[in-house]
């Protein structure tokens, strides 16, 4: 079980620490590090649309966006990763969010859970650091 809540400026370092992981940031179209002053401006400014996720204790183990096209997408702290929660925040957000979209290169495990989730590539790629970079739908 995880709960999905919506992100608090407290929880920026957290952010941070999970988007800024070199294993993170492999797997992003966007790879830049940033610092907190940085996240803190674009935070207060943008109000993005994240949420964090949490375990069934309570615990941080990564943060799930969205935006105004519907697009989404989860990063899982490399502690808690490989443990179940990426899917399980996915599914916890399908229930009531069906028409998505998200970006993976091709190359990425995650790409099988997506599939099994039931996202399907609807032809959209492009290359980024020598990498497909693939949009896929959600259809179930």
């Amino acid at each position: 079980m995880v709960k999905l809540r919506k992100i608090k400026e407290s929880d920026l370092e957290f952010l941070l620490e999970v988007r800024n992981d070199e294993t993170t940031r492999y797997y992003l179209g966007n790879d830049n590090i940033f610092n907190l002053e940085e996240c803190t401006k674009w935070f207060k400014e943008s109000k993005p649309k994240l949420l964090i996720i949490e375990n069934e204790s309570g615990n941080r183990v990564g943060y799930f966006k969205t935006n105004d096209s519907n697009e989404i997408g989860c990063d899982i702290h490399p502690d808690f990763r490989r443990k179940g929660y990426a899917r399980k925040a996915y599914q916890e957000y399908l229930k009531e969010n069906t028409d998505v979209s998200l970006w993976v290169f091709r190359d990425n495990f995650a790409f099988n859970l997506y599939t099994d989730l039931g996202f399907v590539e609807n032809g959209e790629s492009k290359e980024i650091r020598g990498r497909e970079f693939i949009q896929m739908i959600y259809t179930k």
